[in-house]
């Protein structure tokens, strides 16, 4: 489990990745951070499954432009205030090094940018949580697949799917999915995927098998 998780965050950092980049568990040494309640993961974007060695949670999740402007914003109301140029950062509190943190990682990918963090604060969730942070639509993902002539998903439209899409989707009511401007053979594409057994509800939990999927490439 942690070697996945460590995984999935490095794979996170992409190429602009340094040396120097602090270690999470270090980052988060100490915090008293313990685990999420039950109710964040009922949420979206909800936590990644805990690594008990690090004192914080992680959250997983593809944003559009607005979405990540929406983001940002969200956390500067939260008390932290993001560098929108940097690829990875630890963020204090107010700017106070003895405060909760946040450590957020993002990556360029599939017409948006995967933004992943880790925190010891659970108001951040919260306040994320409440906020509609969305997705690119998959036409604007994946502009030159039909997806009429897809069969099983493999590589990163599988990766797309699984981690990305299908949680946000599963997060919306039925009125918000048929309120979202989808092409009809995307949206078809989408019905015929989606697990039958697992009604529309908020904060689908990724679990261990999904960690276990990285995407070959960048979808710029």
């Amino acid at each position: 489990m942690k070697t996945k998780i460590m995984g999935v965050l490095s794979h996170l950092l992409g190429r602009k990745q340094e040396k120097s980049s602090p270690d999470i568990k270090e980052v988060f040494k100490g915090s008293g951070y313990l685990n999420a309640p039950e109710n964040a993961y009922t949420g979206y974007p909800a936590p990644l499954p805990p690594d008990p060695s690090i004192e914080a949670y992680l959250v997983r999740f593809l944003v559009s432009e607005d979405s990540l402007t929406l983001l940002f914003q969200t956390l500067a109301q939260a008390g932290y205030k993001v560098s929108p140029e940097l690829n990875t950062q630890v963020i204090n509190h107010s700017g106070d090094p003895s405060s909760k943190k946040v450590m957020l990682f993002q990556h360029p990918s599939f017409a948006g940018t995967i933004v992943s963090f880790a925190s010891d604060d659970l108001d951040v969730l919260e306040a994320l949580q409440q906020t509609r942070i969305e997705p690119p639509l998959p036409a604007d993902s994946f502009p030159w697949i039909d997806p009429e002539g897809l069969g099983s998903l493999q590589g990163d439209i599988e990766y797309w799917w699984t981690h990305l899409w299908l949680p946000f989707w599963l997060s919306l009511s039925q009125e918000r999915q048929s309120a979202l401007d989808l092409e009809p053979e995307w949206r078809e594409f989408i019905v015929m995927h989606q697990p039958h057994d697992t009604p529309s509800s908020p904060g689908k939990e990724v679990t261990e098998a999904t960690l276990s999927t990285e995407p070959t490439r960048s979808q710029e």
